[in-house]
Parts: structure tokens; C-alpha cells; sequence
């Protein structure tokens, strides 16, 4: 675990504390990678067909590890954090730079402090449950690759489960085809076949849902916390719109009455609101809230790096992670 001014700081998804979605996708491919191998291929027939998977399926694995493994290992940060407290790099212009309160140095505008890793990510997209590591700059394109390789992968298994899957509904001596299943049970070679199809089916909806997704974000040229951050911006929006309709809906304007020296009931004509222009008070009040608008604004403008981003598996299994 590395130890930053006595703080923890993330490197790479392989260090711990260990996030539980990453263990559950090693899990997850280890049971689909083994079905594959122990299962499927062994109820097929020896056809070219057969070879022409194997082959394909290999593949694509081998393009898998070697992308989940760049994809964790590649340390995202904003290297600026590693001239340890200073003030404006060189080669950097100071006008590119923000300040970060947690790192405590100038970082990059595009640069956002994740609270999990507990460092600035250069061109921060989300931090990603599932690989244990921030997705930025440096590793986005190998974590693209790696789900649309998974994707691939697993959908290629989806499918070939399924074909397998209708022949044994189909004959019931299929099993017996192959050596090794003839001491089987039917009904467990069954279960088997529709764990292994059931899992595939969640894992391939999962990663073509991601995949989709980031070609949306790419089409529009946001990243996933953009996203995010435009969501929330609508929901507030909309929460705010319902409450000024509830108001507008139930708000009834009361008008007291008084009663002059001769009994007779009368109401008192509403005063015309001082404008914060006239009233110097309000005035003053104006131009406080004012100020602390434009350095809300603000913080860009002061310098002072935004807040650090929530972690997520975006979108739901994501969440990506997110």
C-alpha cells in the first residue's frame, strides 16, 4: 500500500484495498473462461467450424488479459502532482493550472481528484470499479479496447452456449457424444449449460451496455464525468422547476385586514418590494452574494480545483464502473 506525505495514494488497480466488483469479475471470467474450455468445446464436434472458435475465442482472450492487465497497471495521474508541492511547473503555463487542495500542488484543468485513489487523474473519466483504478488520459483508449474485446468474447460465447444449449434440448443423447460426459447426468450437464448461459447473458448485456454507452460519450465529446455532471445538473433543474410549481400551485397570497375608528373593515394595500438598487442594504447584500457567485464560479477562477468526483461503475454496472 503506498504511503504519500502519510497519506495512501493508488498507483494501479493491482494494489490494495482490493474493490469486491473486481474480484467478482475475476470470478466471472475465470467460470465462463473454464465453461468454454471444460464444456462447450468438448460437446462440439470436431469440424473445421469447431477450430475456427477455438482459435477466434483464444484470441480474443489473449487481447482480454493483455488489456485488463495495461489497463489496471497504467497509472492515470496528473503528473504534476509529482513536483511535490510546487507552485506553477515550468512547462506549464500557470494560466493551464488549478489548484488542488488534497494533493496540495497545481494540477491540470481537466485534472479531477479521486477520493477512492486519493490522487488528481489527468483527463479524468471515471474511476472503474472493476479494474481497481481511475480511467484517465493515459489509459482510456487500452480500457475501450478491453471492453469491446470483452464484449466480443463473451458474445461470442453467448451465442455458441445457446446453439449448444438447443441441440441438447433437442437429442437426449447429445451428451453422450462426448467421452468424458457419457458418466454424466443428463439433468447436471443441463444445469450446467443454463449457468453457463445465464452468466454469459449478464456479463455480455453488462459490457454491450458500457460499450454503447462510451460511443455515445465519443460521438458527443464528453467524458463519463461530464456526463455525470450534466445529469445532475438536469436533475437539480427539474427538482427545482417541481418545487416552484408546487409553490406557484399551493401558495395563496394572504392580505391582512385592519379595522379603522369607525368599525369598518379594510385592507391593506401591498407595498411595491424596494429593489436591492434602492435600498442600500440590500444593495450591499447583492453585490456579497455577488462576489461569492463569481468565486463559486469561482473556483475555477481562483484556481482551487474543483471537488473530487464520487466513484462509479457508469452507468449501472458501472457504474465503471461505473
Amino acid at each position: 500500500m503506498p504511503i504519500v506525505n502519510g497519506e495512501f495514494r493508488r498507483k494501479n488497480g493491482f494494489e490494495a484495498p482490493y474493490d469486491q466488483l473486481q474480484i467478482l469479475s475475476y470470478f466471472l471470467f475465470g467460470f465462463m473462461i473454464s465453461s468454454f474450455y471444460a464444456l462447450l468445446v468438448p460437446l462440439t464436434e470436431e469440424t473445421p467450424a469447431l477450430a475456427t472458435i477455438i482459435v477466434l475465442y483464444s484470441l480474443l482472450l489473449l487481447a482480454l488479459i493483455i488489456g485488463a492487465i495495461v489497463s489496471s497497471a497504467m497509472d492515470p495521474v496528473d503528473t504534476t502532482i509529482y513536483s511535490s508541492l510546487q507552485a506553477t511547473p515550468r512547462e506549464v503555463p500557470s494560466g493551464e493550472l488549478l489548484y488542488c487542495c488534497y494533493c496540495k500542488c497545481k494540477v491540470h484543468k481537466r485534472s479531477k481528484h479521486c477520493r477512492v485513489c486519493n490522487k488528481c487523474v489527468g483527463h479524468f473519466d471515471h474511476h472503474c470499479k472493476w479494474l481497481n483504478n481511475c480511467v484517465g488520459g493515459v489509459n482510456y483508449r487500452p480500457f475501450f479496447i478491453t471492453i469491446s474485446v470483452a464484449s466480443c468474447l463473451t458474445g461470442l460465447q453467448l451465442a455458441w452456449n445457446a446453439v449448444l444449449l438447443k441441440r441438447f434440448l433437442e437429442d437426449d443423447q447429445f451428451h453422450l457424444a462426448a467421452p468424458h460426459f457419457r458418466n454424466q447426468s443428463r439433468e447436471g450437464m443441463l444445469a450446467y449449460l443454463v449457468v453457463s448461459l445465464l452468466v454469459a447473458a449478464g456479463v455480455f448485456t453488462l459490457l454491450i451496455h458500457l460499450v454503447g454507452f462510451h460511443i455515445f460519450l465519443w460521438y458527443r465529446g464528453m467524458s463519463t464525468y461530464d456526463y455525470i455532471l450534466k445529469q445532475r445538473a438536469k436533475k437539480a433543474a427539474k427538482k427545482e422547476e417541481e418545487e416552484r410549481k408546487a409553490k406557484g400551485e399551493s401558495g395563496v397570497t394572504l392580505q391582512e385586514t385592519r379595522v379603522d375608528s369607525g368599525g369598518t373593515p379594510q385592507r391593506d394595500t401591498p407595498q411595491p418590494a424596494v429593489s436591492a438598487v434602492q435600498d442600500g442594504a440590500s444593495n450591499g447584500e447583492a453585490k456579497t452574494n455577488g462576489a461569492n457567485g463569481a468565486n463559486g464560479g469561482g473556483n475555477v477562477a481562483n484556481g482551487i480545483s474543483p471537488m473530487e468526483p464520487e466513484a462509479s461503475t457508469v452507468p449501472a454496472p458501472l457504474a465503471e464502473g461505473q
